[in-house]
């Protein structure tokens, strides 16, 4: 019996994803021996497929579905500012590690001047539910809030006064991302998954 190569590719996968029996699958192999080169090694790649345990699938009520969709449009609008904040913190950290002590706080001014000039008429444009997933996304990135962000470059009571405008505001700057016990974060996470293998 001769198979066509994507009838055996596909036959093959059947049987293992299905967890056909490795003597089915050494027929099928053995069988198509005649049909591939000796020193042909025929290689299958999948896309990763991201498993995640949760409550009992049911179908989405047309508010949840709503919300949905609303959450993936604010983190696919936040995500990239979140990850040019983490690149820029660590490019301006292994920066500063190369001046003498005395130049950091002038180069940390700079880096915040321009960071203010350049991001503010773009943060003007996000809504406070934007804003409240860009500070959890910038934990995520970072592995800090963004409380300890501001706390480790500008100080304590630069962190202490932004904080405040924040809480003014309706939003915490100590908001931690902690998608294994807030379920919002953990559909964020898979959202990013998502993005990130551009099915989204």
């Amino acid at each position: 019996m001769c198979f066509s190569f994507s009838l055996r590719h596909t036959l093959v996968l059947l049987f293992l994803l299905l967890g056909g029996g490795t003597e089915l699958f050494g027929q099928i192999v053995s069988q198509s021996e005649h049909s591939v080169e000796p020193d042909t090694l025929i290689e299958v790649i999948l896309p990763d497929v991201n498993i995640y345990a949760g409550r009992s699938v049911r179908p989405m009520t047309p508010e949840e579905r709503r919300q949905l969709w609303r959450l993936i449009r604010d983190v696919k609008i936040t995500y990239p500012y979140a990850k040019y904040v983490a690149s820029t913190i660590i490019e301006t950290y292994e920066y500063m590690e190369t001046l003498p002590e005395k130049s950091r706080e002038a180069h940390l001014k700079q880096v915040e001047k321009d960071l203010k000039q350049e991001m503010t008429p773009k943060m003007k444009n996000l809504t406070l539910r934007q804003g409240k997933i860009l500070i959890k996304l910038v934990h995520r990135q970072c592995g800090m809030t963004g409380y300890e962000l501001v706390k480790t470059f500008l100080g304590g009571f630069k962190a202490w006064t932004w904080q405040i405008f924040a809480r003014i505001t309706g939003a915490n700057l100590k908001s931690p991302y902690d998608p294994l016990h807030n379920p919002e974060d953990a559909t964020i996470e898979r959202i990013i998954h998502l993005l990130q293998q551009r099915l989204l």
